[in-house]
């Protein structure tokens, strides 16, 4: 058997093929612009040197890298050497930096055992991690656009920020950027009347309540506002069109990636026993799939080595007498962040994760202490189904009877009882008394006023 160890770089590849012995077999430079297909430039190099070259063991730094993917799609076994503990051994031996030197201490990391095996995960669980990045990168990029729109607007018209609420998606629903996109002033928007905001409205999709909206947002544009010079204000409205049409780009491509990575989600194999965790919607469910894979035995062993991964294992450290418990900060970011979302959302939907996460608070944790306690409990179930084959089953997880009277119950108490909503109808009833004073003086949002207490609809 032969090992090898890859030194890689942006231009070329360095490779030391080393025997049992450790004695050096060859070595070469693999010149990308030479060579359009370095695996097999390598695979011709490695055919000399042993009869049962295809069992080489390759080291490399990097297994991310097309080279290392490549090698590994071929059947040939690669394993990952980590890059600080090879700097270690370079300056413990006195190995001097260069490419060539590299290559040759790679190799002898991999014959002396000291390389972790590549796991490859299945091409559905593979897609899925690719799909879910991109995502993730789109919704950054949305959030982006969506941020310089609302800055941009802060310098010349204030009022349209708060023109659409978060109910119906701000600034980024599809009637704010219909709307905006025909008057992207104050001045335009006053000029717009009850008839052209019901079209432009309508044209966004909206179908109930078509004509109350335009009404509302002609009393918020009639409003008088503070005004610039025409000439600026019409150079800002220049500014303003580019970042609406950046806008519809991120969310037309954010939109657009939700639907692929919704059914590359259904094509993963572990679809069914994430989908059974209550509170892990689409997005939630592959961005957590996206992470663990479909080999979660094979890479991690473990669920501890999981969750020390996903970093929501703490470190110890003990020297004599001292102990010292720590966060972890080596970890899988996105995985991390992704389980305290999956953990914020189990409280509101699990009874057995809401118990769990008012547990820990009445202990003395803290609410991210809290959520991070609970998304290794969930990691270290999802583990157990995985390598298990069982399904998951909540009221098991969490250990607690489902057909127990009020334990499952999740239903949230009334916002307003019935002696404040006749109270809050008396208010309204008074003459220049308006919903969003009412809804102040009692805490609550004006929807709910709305929606208790007048009986109408959430406006949409």
């Amino acid at each position: 058997m032969l090992f090898a160890g890859c030194d890689w770089s942006d231009q070329w590849l360095d490779v030391a093929v080393l025997d049992r012995s450790g004695a050096v077999l060859g070595e070469t430079r693999i010149v990308y612009a030479e060579c359009p297909d370095p695996v097999a430039r390598y695979q011709e190099f490695l055919a000399p040197l042993g009869r049962r070259w295809r069992a080489t063991v390759t080291g490399i730094e990097d297994v991310h890298i097309l080279f290392a993917r490549s090698l590994a799609a071929l059947g040939m076994e690669v394993v990952h050497v980590d890059p600080t503990r090879a700097a270690r051994h370079r300056a413990a031996f006195g190995i001097p930096k260069t490419d060539r030197a590299d290559a040759r201490l790679i190799a002898s990391m991999t014959l002396a055992g000291e390389g972790r095996p590549l796991v490859e995960n299945s091409p559905e669980a593979q897609a899925l991690r690719i799909v879910a990045y991109a995502h993730r990168a789109a919704v950054d990029n949305r959030v982006e656009a969506l941020h310089a729109l609302r800055a941009a607007l802060m310098r010349i018209w204030p009022a349209a920020i708060s023109a659409w609420p978060a109910s119906v998606g701000g600034l980024r629903s599809p009637q704010a950027r219909a709307v905006l996109a025909a008057a992207p002033g104050p001045r335009a928007a006053a000029r717009l009347d009850r008839k052209s905001l019901a079209a432009l409205v309508a044209a966004a999709g909206r179908k109930r309540t078509v004509e109350d909206e335009a009404e509302r947002l002609r009393m918020i544009f009639s409003r008088p506002v503070m005004l610039l010079d025409p000439r600026v204000e019409d150079a800002e409205a220049i500014h303003i069109r580019h970042l609406l049409v950046a806008l519809d780009q991120a969310v037309q491509r954010a939109d657009t990636l939700q639907r692929e990575l919704e059914q590359h989600y259904a094509a993963h194999p572990f679809h069914q026993v994430v989908s059974r965790v209550p509170g892990i919607g689409t997005v939630l469910g592959a961005y957590l799939l996206g992470e663990i894979g479909d080999r979660p035995v094979e890479r991690f062993g473990s669920g501890r080595s999981l969750a020390a991964y996903a970093g929501v294992a703490p470190v110890t450290w003990a020297s004599g007498q001292t102990v010292r418990v720590a966060f972890r900060r080596a970890s899988s970011t996105h995985l991390r962040s992704t389980l305290h979302a999956v953990a914020f959302s189990m409280v509101g939907h699990s009874p057995g994760a809401r118990t769990y996460y008012r547990r820990r608070r009445s202990v003395g944790d803290a609410h991210a202490t809290a959520l991070r306690k609970l998304g290794r409990k969930i990691l270290l179930c999802l583990y157990h189904c995985m390598a298990s084959g069982m399904p998951y089953e909540d009221a098991i997880a969490f250990g607690y009877d489902p057909a127990a009277g009020g334990t499952s119950s999740l239903r949230r108490p009334r916002p307003l009882d019935e002696g404040q909503i006749e109270r809050a109808r008396d208010m309204l009833a008074t003459p220049g008394v308006t919903v969003t004073a009412t809804a102040r003086a009692f805490g609550v949002s004006t929807q709910t006023i709305y929606r208790h207490v007048l009986g109408r609809s959430w406006a949409r």
